[in-house]
């Protein structure tokens, strides 16, 4: 069997370093984006099969200029979900604007609030649409 691949785009080092531990000891490939040009270049290239999405990110070099930095994790959101249909993706943001919120899940990604949400839900989120079992 593959093994299976995530994709952390995010630009806090700090969130992402136990969340990748975590996934990393349970046998999961990641790969992270620090801006919205870089994931698109990894999600170009790379078979992802789940991503997880910070709605306040740079836009990154290739995008600058033409998306707004306070809309980029939103335009990210329209792109996996409008090119990638399959692939299960969520936010994980501390944004809390109802108007936002209710953008991303009408384009069918999942909202978390960072911070709110513990990191075993987390990982059992990704568990649970991967299709793997991750030790305690």
């Amino acid at each position: 069997m593959r093994q299976k691949t995530v994709l952390l785009v995010d630009d806090e080092q700090a969130f992402l370093e136990p969340l990748e531990d975590a996934l990393v000891y349970d046998g999961v490939r990641v790969l992270k984006a620090r801006d919205v040009s870089a994931a698109l270049e990894i999600l170009a290239r790379e078979k992802i099969d789940l991503v997880t999405i910070d709605v306040m990110l740079s836009p990154g070099p290739k995008l600058e200029g033409k998306v707004d930095p306070h809309q980029a994790g939103i335009y990210l959101c329209e792109k996996v979900s409008r090119e990638y249909p399959m692939m299960p993706a969520f936010c994980l943001s501390v944004v809390n604007s109802e108007g936002t919120i209710r953008r991303i899940q009408d384009l069918g990604v999942r909202f978390l609030r960072k911070g709110e949400t513990p990191l075993r839900t987390v990982l059992e989120i990704i568990q649970s649409k991967l299709g793997v079992r991750f030790t305690a």
